[in-house]
């Protein structure tokens, strides 16, 4: 499996020379993928299918203007060109599979949840140690209370000196 890119120093060479010297390799399949819809290639996505030692055409389906996919064998996947930008479509899950920006943009909402997760970690362990502190005080209270109620009964069984 071959995927050419376009770009404007190789696009020539691409269709001819190097079509040639895949086909001599026995390279099973030769895309080309021209990300400006066609201004370096003649198509936006091209491929060709090694069949008895030569290329034939791999059929090209539109999906509308700004999308078109071939399915790749070797792959197992849809080669996809949509609004100028490469994706692979994988037909046994029926999902794309994640670009860099896919991966970058999913690390990035992962590490926000993760921060997100930790500052209510920290702000309940705030809120925690408020509340023990609170017991605790609410506990020394109590004692307080408790003693003092201790001393007074201990005043009024307390024999009357004073008769």
């Amino acid at each position: 499996f071959v995927l050419e890119v376009a770009s404007i120093s190789t696009r020539r060479i691409d269709y001819t020379d190097k079509r040639v010297d895949y086909e001599s390799f026995g390279i099973p399949e030769y895309w080309r993928f021209d990300p400006t819809g066609g201004d370096y290639y003649d198509a936006a996505l091209a491929g060709d299918r090694l069949v008895d030692g030569k290329y034939a055409p791999i059929e090209i389906e539109w999906l509308d203007d700004d999308r078109c996919r071939g399915y790749s064998e070797e792959l197992g996947l849809y080669i996809c060109w949509e609004y100028g930008q490469l994706r692979w479509y994988d037909p046994e899950t029926g999902t794309y599979l994640m670009t860099h920006e896919d991966e970058r943009a999913g690390r990035e909402q992962e590490a926000a949840l993760r921060e997100q997760a930790e500052a209510r970690a920290a702000e309940e362990a705030v809120r925690r140690e408020q509340a023990e502190t609170r017991a605790a005080e609410e506990a020394a209270g109590r004692e307080q209370a408790e003693a003092e109620l201790r001393r007074l009964r201990e005043r009024l069984d307390a024999p009357d000196d004073s008769d």
